[in-house]
């Protein structure tokens, strides 16, 4: 069996998909289910690189960044082609509806097959309505449940429904960063910082618990250049993404770095943040 690889793209948050019916599917396995598939997380870290998450590049001076379709609704839920639908459990019965490159088919089931985010081997292996993947964030082969492009509604709470595979309709529900306070930093993983992050299916913005990067306060950040560490965001400004500390503008004195204040503010997040100190 030859396993499904897919690269994130550094859109919004979306992982780019070949095309239609089934994508990169390359084989059934005697069951009639396809290998798993492994998806590149990249796609969230990108999004954690908080100045360039969002699309383009600011207007000098903006201290926040932004997107070109900010303002943009979300997409209506699409359908997906072929002969069954993958996001009805009873599509298939008996079986279950499994994105293929020429369109979706309803194919076998294994003999046992486990529940949503329980560890798989292959599609075959995971209930009706979920696809086993890897989003290689070290939790490994996981079936995932299958939901439509533009679908604000059919993930569970805390989930997104962002991760794109085979069909260009097909999407996986993927936990969103956890929530949290960005003058608390008060995310329960230490490796963690609390930063910029938008909801991949509204594109609401909100703070939320990412893998902290290694970019120090001052160094440019965003994209390949990396994520800013603990308690840093990068911000554009005067065409460059920098990372800056963190501040809470309504808590006096604030902390500082030596000749910065804090009178920087990200409107989109209404966060503040430390800034060289006008002469």
């Amino acid at each position: 069996m030859r396993a499904l690889t897919f690269l994130a793209s550094l859109s919004i948050l979306l992982v780019a998909s070949p095309g239609c019916g089934g994508g990169n599917t390359t084989g059934d396995d005697a069951g009639g289910g396809t290998d798993a598939s492994s998806v590149d997380a990249s796609e969230d870290a990108a999004a954690a690189d908080d100045a360039n998450a969002d699309g383009g590049m600011p207007p000098a001076d903006s201290g926040e960044p932004t997107d070109a379709d900010v303002d943009a609704a979300p997409p209506m839920p699409c359908t997906a082609a072929g002969e069954c639908d993958p996001f009805d459990v009873t599509s298939c019965p008996g079986q279950a509806c499994r994105a293929r490159a020429t369109g979706t088919m309803c194919v076998d089931l294994s003999a046992t097959t486990v529940g949503e985010r329980a560890a798989c081997a292959r599609d075959a292996d995971c209930m009706p309505g979920l696809a086993c993947l890897d989003f290689a964030d070290g939790l490994g082969f996981a079936c995932y449940r299958m939901c439509p492009d533009g679908s604000t509604v059919a993930c569970a709470t805390g989930d997104a429904c962002t991760g794109t595979f085979g069909d260009v309709c097909v999407r996986a529900c993927r936990p969103m960063p956890p929530a949290c306070d960005i003058y608390a930093q008060d995310c329960a993983d230490a490796d963690a910082t609390c930063t910029f992050v938008r909801n991949p299916e509204t594109n609401d913005p909100y703070t939320g618990c990412r893998p902290a990067g290694t970019q120090l306060e001052g160094e440019t950040c965003g994209g390949s250049l990396g994520a800013c560490g603990h308690a840093l965001v990068c911000i554009a400004t005067m065409g460059m993404n920098t990372c800056h500390q963190v501040c809470d503008p309504d808590v006096m004195p604030a902390s500082c770095p030596t000749g910065q204040t804090c009178t920087g503010l990200a409107r989109t997040w209404m966060v503040g943040y430390c800034e060289t100190a006008a002469p």
